[in-house]
């Protein structure tokens, strides 16, 4: 892990790995999460050459919280990461909680992002004609109906749902997260995926919660952007039996986002549609902007 230093005692949490000459891809990670890469999911992006930038959104892993951050504030503090990195021209990549933070990217560093990725992605909480939670499962329900109940309500739901997340084998946390997981899904979670995953949460949980009770805040919370405003291209993918975002997330995204190629895969879920597989969906991205 590295630090970068953001001033007035903050820092950043990265990490960088992959060829020094390939290019360049930051991945926003999902919720909760953190910058320990995971080979599961990024082997297939490095083995075809990429160099992958990860990072801790603040509050996460040894990132400082930055209570009240917008997606949009996390995507400017990223921009300062590609400047300190000295990176030219990057691609982004976003998973479930992190695709608002990929496409915030986009905006924030209009000039250098070719193009976005989004996997599973979430779409705005107050977006025209979606309903947020319909397809969940019980558990994304509570979680996402926690802040009307107030903050201190709020911060015992994430405590508590860290608490079945923190130190758990992929068994355990297969079976505390039942509701959220079709069979495609709790078998890559059992599988290496879940070795790979709980390292990355358990990293990003082990000061405390602050990242995933500011990432909820932020999610359902104004973005800081309007996503019509993305001009790069943007390859969306989503599960059809996804029960941690739902379809209707990718769709409604597909409809609004002017750029954007959407596929809908039936078959997959949240997980399953993204391990191992991600480095063939950024070249089809790639393959847009050459």
């Amino acid at each position: 892990m590295e630090l970068l230093h953001l001033g007035e005692g903050r820092v950043l949490e990265f990490t960088v790995r992959g060829p020094e000459d390939g290019p360049v891809v930051l991945f926003h990670h999902g919720m909760p999460g953190s910058a320990v890469p995971m080979d599961s999911v990024l082997d297939s992006v490095t083995g075809k050459g990429y160099r992958v930038v990860t990072y801790s959104r603040p509050g996460y892993g040894a990132s400082t919280a930055s209570p009240g951050r917008t997606v949009a504030d996390t995507a400017e503090t990223c921009r300062l990461l590609m400047d300190h990195l000295g990176v030219h021209e990057y691609w982004v990549a976003g998973w479930s909680a992190g695709g608002p933070y990929a496409l915030a990217s986009a905006v924030a560093d209009s000039e250098r992002v070719s193009g976005v990725l989004l996997i599973a992605s979430f779409a705005p909480y107050d977006g025209e004609g979606l309903d947020f939670v319909e397809g969940m499962g019980v558990q994304n329900h509570v979680l996402f109906g926690s802040g009307a109940r107030g903050e201190q309500e709020q911060r015992a739901i994430v405590s508590q749902m860290a608490a079945i997340v923190r130190d758990s084998d992929p068994a355990e946390l297969a079976a505390g997260m039942a509701s959220l997981l079709p069979k495609v899904d709790a078998a890559e979670l059992i599988g290496a995926y879940g070795v790979d995953n709980a390292a990355h949460m358990n990293h990003g949980l082990a000061v405390g919660e602050d990242g995933w009770l500011e990432d909820l805040r932020a999610l359902t919370a104004p973005w800081g952007f309007d996503p019509a405003d993305i001009t790069v291209p943007v390859e969306l993918w989503h599960g059809a039996l996804d029960q941690m975002v739902p379809v209707a997330h990718g769709q409604w995204l597909t409809r609004r986002l002017p750029t954007v190629h959407g596929h809908i895969e039936g078959g997959h879920g949240h997980i399953s549609l993204g391990v191992g597989r991600l480095g063939h969906k950024l070249d089809r991205l790639r393959s847009r902007t050459s």
